[in-house]
């Protein structure tokens, strides 16, 4: 089995690469990136992969990296004809609980539900760059 460099990675796909480096040490390096990747993929980040388990790892990494994984939602929303925050809210660990006004306010403001929503946008993120890598991987 081929092992990929992350430059590979980050060549190849439109995810900041700011973003794919934040991924990766969140993950605790490219070692355990690499080694979580396939399975974040195929199964959902919320089986329990290091650097994604606790809210307090989640939210600040949501925080400190907010502008960059707004970006890559606002990509793909255009690409899917619908706007960010409604993509969002179509998270599968939000079950659809939150409308578009709160999931607004927990990213941009400060609500209750900010928890909830950037611990989803920390998932979100992981599992994009976990994708990315899996599927260039796959076709290499």
């Amino acid at each position: 089995n081929k092992t990929m460099k992350i430059s590979e990675l980050k060549s190849n796909t439109n995810i900041n690469s700011s973003l794919i480096d934040a991924v990766i040490n969140q993950f605790g390096g490219k070692e355990s990136f690499k080694e979580s990747a396939s399975d974040v993929s195929n199964h959902g980040i919320d089986g329990g992969f290091g650097g994604f388990i606790y809210h307090d790892d989640t939210v600040k990494f949501a925080t400190d990296n907010k502008a960059l994984i707004m970006e890559l939602a606002e990509e793909q929303a255009q690409e899917f004809g619908t706007i960010d925050v409604m993509m969002i809210q179509g998270f599968n660990c939000l079950n659809g609980n939150y409308n578009l006004e709160e999931i607004q306010q927990a990213i941009y403001g400060d609500s209750d539900d900010s928890t909830q929503v950037l611990n989803a946008l920390a998932w979100y993120a992981a599992e994009e760059v976990c994708r990315a890598y899996a599927d260039i991987k796959e076709a290499a």
